[in-house]
């Protein structure tokens, strides 16, 4: 009897827990979809552009890819837009492939498009030559991918260290003292923004340091400009630890908003490529600071392109900062000891 009054009580507790309910029953429906969303991409087909095309190698590629007219003057403009996914150019007896570089999934569904045309029927003295406008053609999927690891790692630890951290000062009733001093509000949050900033900073540079260095990650930017990328990016999850854990009542409850803030962001950060998605469903991943974080790093490790080419992606993500640091002010009213 005494286990059933214990399992009893485990219950009781758990329905009193609209939050926990909702982690237990709801986010693994969430996840699963937004997962099966983007790994059933059914329209795989790739935007090829064709140059000096013989009608043959046209007509066996209408198979497997959609073919769209476009300059030839304007390919790489396009192909940098990614208004196309590839382009075929037949010159000297060689098939030029040209693509973007940058998303796996792209550049997979181009490459084989050819292949397969290339099989059924193209004579063997054409060279297949492979040119990415970024990158390489050697480039491993961890080099393609790699800087979105490093802009997810910053952003996961930085966010649960923050979350907890700040939980940890609620406890302790740390925080509820600061209040009732002649301290204000947005000087408190500064304050633990630049005490938890600093241990944030020391990661951020661990992190990029060990990618480039260590594991030899590819990189053909500045190491500096990804640091401080990496950086505006940890402030980010810091200042949306801090204001997550304003609403939960201990560690447990901070760990919970995981599922539901951190996960879905590495579904549209570039990990798992939404080329072929609707447009609709994108617009997931235009609301997720990660998002912006990654295309920063690729921008910079992949395409060589400086801070001010990326100088969207940075005011949005300190956007982001400013708007969670605002709220956790206001947030502050309401602050209360657990």
């Amino acid at each position: 009897m005494k286990v059933f009054a214990i399992a009893k009580r485990i219950i009781k507790q758990f329905l009193k827990d609209k939050r926990s309910l909702a982690m237990i029953f709801v986010a693994p429906i969430v996840l699963l979809f937004l997962f099966s969303y983007i790994l059933k991409q059914d329209d795989s087909k790739p935007t090829m552009a064709l140059i000096n095309a013989p009608q043959i190698f046209e007509n066996e590629l209408k198979n497997f890819a959609k073919i769209v007219d476009v300059d030839e003057s304007k390919i790489k403009d396009q192909l940098k837009d990614k208004e196309i996914d590839g382009a075929v150019v037949f010159k000297n007896e060689k098939i030029i492939v040209q693509f973007e570089g940058t998303d796996n999934a792209r550049t997979s569904a181009v490459i084989t498009s050819i292949q397969d045309t290339i099989k059924e029927i193209t004579p063997s003295q054409f060279e297949l030559v492979m040119e990415p406008i970024y990158g390489s053609d050697e480039m491993e999927t961890f080099d393609s991918i790699g800087p979105i690891f490093i802009g997810f790692f910053s952003f996961l630890f930085v966010f649960i260290l923050a979350g907890i951290s700040f939980v940890r000062e609620r406890l302790t009733t740390t925080l509820e003292r600061l209040l009732v001093t002649p301290v204000k509000r947005w000087e408190i949050v500064f304050g633990y923004i630049i005490g938890f900033g600093f241990f944030a900073l020391i990661q951020s540079l661990i992190i990029t340091i060990f990618s480039i260095n260590v594991l030899d990650m590819y990189n053909v930017g500045d190491a500096w400009e990804v640091c401080v990328v990496n950086i505006l990016l940890s402030l980010t999850a810091l200042t949306l630890g801090m204001l997550l854990s304003a609403y939960a009542n201990n560690e447990f409850q901070v760990v919970q908003f995981i599922p539901v803030i951190v996960v879905p962001q590495i579904l549209f950060s570039g990990i798992f490529s939404t080329a072929f998605l609707p447009d609709w469903f994108k617009v997931f991943g235009s609301i997720l600071p990660l998002t912006y974080g990654a295309e920063a790093l690729r921008a910079i490790m992949i395409k060589g392109q400086s801070l001010a080419d990326i100088g969207l992606q940075l005011a949005i993500l300190l956007g982001f900062s400013l708007c969670f640091i605002v709220i956790n002010i206001f947030a502050l009213k309401k602050q209360r000891s657990i």
